[in-house]
């Protein structure tokens, strides 16, 4: 009976341990992706801030900021306060701050 006790109180402590350990391993993880969405949110809002252009295309966004599928980098683009627009041949995908862009909404 005693045996059986200290077994069951073993099997409690390392699942609890387990436990505990994948817990701060996936923190750790989520926290290092989090922090590279937030570099990406402040280097895309540095880039479209450029006084050279109030827009740049989504090329050469992704150009410097590798990485991302489209997708994920669109999403970046939205989190930093950028729009999309078209460019004149209709078929240009061109990325802007909102608060730079104002006019052209």
């Amino acid at each position: 009976m005693e045996n059986i006790i200290y077994q069951t109180l073993a099997t409690i402590l390392v699942a609890a341990f387990t436990g505990y350990v994948t817990f701060r391993v996936q923190e750790r993880r989520l926290k290092q992706e989090l922090k590279t969405e937030f570099m990406a949110e402040k280097v895309a809002k540095k880039l479209l801030s450029e006084e050279k252009w109030k827009k740049r295309s989504f090329s050469e966004i992704k150009k410097r900021l590798g990485g991302f599928e489209d997708n994920e980098l669109r999403k970046v683009l939205v989190r930093s306060g950028a729009v999309r627009f078209e460019g004149n041949n209709g078929t240009e995908e061109l990325w802007g701050l909102i608060s730079r862009n104002k006019d052209e909404l």
